[in-house]
């Protein structure tokens, strides 16, 4: 990664400015919060964080390094992608992979997206660009990533795929639940490894479910699930208390019959022409997820591209029960300067689920910080982190305008491309 490092320093200090106290003024600052209506304002920056804001238009305050003037501007917290994957291919060809993923990261920020969740993934490859990022050495988004848990029969279908068949199930982050496995020994190594959660993925029972979430939680860290796990329902991941559920297109596995499932089939019956969408059994699970605190990560682009249609069914329901909801893509982005998946993501939520703008900015921003276990971002206000983007259009009337900014702000330091 050297090489790149180099490289990527070359380019990213051109377009990088950082002050010692920083001024936006006389702005719209719109919250994240989408209960809190926008205001006029100005933010004043110090290092890496908000420290006031100030309803004076005219009050520039001393000490100020840097003024840029916000007149008819907006601000918003920068974005986040919930469920991403940057590490998932065969990490032997490491140079290419390191090329990929740095334009990949640097396209992110350019569109305003300043934090990610990865899902799973290669964690000694994402360690090195978590700390090469917080370190200033690169440009991206943060990265919080999580540990795979699964059982082995799973890893053994993967043996062969894009990832390293070595590493499936041998691995802190990818690590092969059995019977046998000491669960808090497992979710240590995780969390030695860097992971902020744990995702539970596949060919688990919901006592291994409820058995890692507890472990995780005990530790300090997320419970991420997969909406059906298997032969786990996507109620036995609610009866755990997961943090979270992904993939709005899953929850109809909850009306098959049966306490279990299994993977061939039940995917054989949801794309059978006779299957027939029960959405009071979506009610009761959403419900139940609404109870305990659990967000929802629907990836409505990516089951629509997989034309898992029901997913903007589940997630139009999720909003009206007031389930929290995340901005999740789970899929491809681009290495150059291109349109990046969130915005489809964030425009479906609005067009097909229900959600206002205001509504669709707070999943990618505070629910979606949270989900991650993040309290220091996702919403504008004194003490957070200085992860800002200043628009010139009113993204509560054009929403593609956030992935336009004029400027990025990332822990403090201005941003152009």
């Amino acid at each position: 990664m050297r090489s790149y490092v180099l490289l990527a320093l070359g380019l990213f200090f051109l377009g990088q400015e950082s002050y010692a106290q920083l001024l936006l003024k006389n702005a719209t600052i719109i919250n994240g919060d989408a209960a809190i209506k926008p205001r006029k304002g100005s933010l004043l920056i110090r290092g890496e964080k908000i420290v006031q804001i100030i309803d004076d238009p005219a009050a520039i305050p001393a000490g100020v390094t840097r003024v840029i003037d916000c007149t008819g501007k907006f601000i918003t917290p920068g974005l986040m992608d919930a469920h991403v994957h940057l590490a998932t291919v065969d990490m032997n060809r490491q140079k290419r992979m390191h090329a990929k993923t740095d334009s990949i990261l640097e396209n992110m920020l350019r569109h305003g997206i300043t934090s990610v969740r990865d899902m799973a993934g290669d964690a000694i490859f994402l360690a090195e660009y978590k700390r090469a990022i917080a370190t200033g050495q690169l440009t991206g988004p943060d990265i919080f990533y999580a540990a795979q848990f699964a059982g082995p029969g799973y890893f053994a279908m993967m043996k062969g795929s894009s990832r390293a068949d070595d590493d499936l199930g041998t691995t802190p982050w990818y690590c092969a639940i059995t019977p046998q496995t000491n669960i808090a020994l497992a979710v240590a190594a995780a969390k030695g490894a860097g992971a902020s959660g744990i995702k539970i993925y596949a060919d688990l029972t919901k006592e291994q479910i409820a058995a890692i979430t507890r472990e995780a939680h005990a530790r300090g860290l997320q419970a991420w699930s997969h909406g059906t796990v298997f032969p786990a329902k996507p109620m036995d991941g609610v009866a755990a208390g997961v943090n979270s559920l992904s993939h709005a297109g899953d929850f109809a596995f909850q009306q098959l019959k049966g306490d279990t499932l299994a993977l061939h089939g039940a995917w054989a019956q949801l794309y059978s022409k006779s299957f027939v969408f029960d959405t009071t059994v979506q009610v009761q699970l959403l419900k139940a997820m609404q109870q305990r605190g659990i967000f929802l990560d629907p990836t409505i682009f990516h089951a629509s591209n997989n034309k898992l249609y029901n997913a903007f069914t589940v997630t139009r329901i999720a909003h009206r029960l007031g389930v929290k909801i995340v901005t999740g893509t789970d899929w491809i982005y681009p290495e150059k300067n291109e349109p990046v998946p969130l915005m489809n993501e964030m425009l479906l939520l609005v067009s097909k689920c229900g959600l206002t703008i205001p509504e669709a900015i707070q999943c990618a921003t505070l629910n979606s910080a949270t989900v991650t276990g993040l309290h220091d971002r996702g919403q504008i206000r004194e003490g957070a982190l200085a992860d800002l983007l200043i628009t010139n259009t009113n993204p509560y009337i054009s929403l593609p305008a956030l992935f336009q900014p004029e400027m990025v702000i990332k822990r403090g330091q201005v941003r152009q491309w």
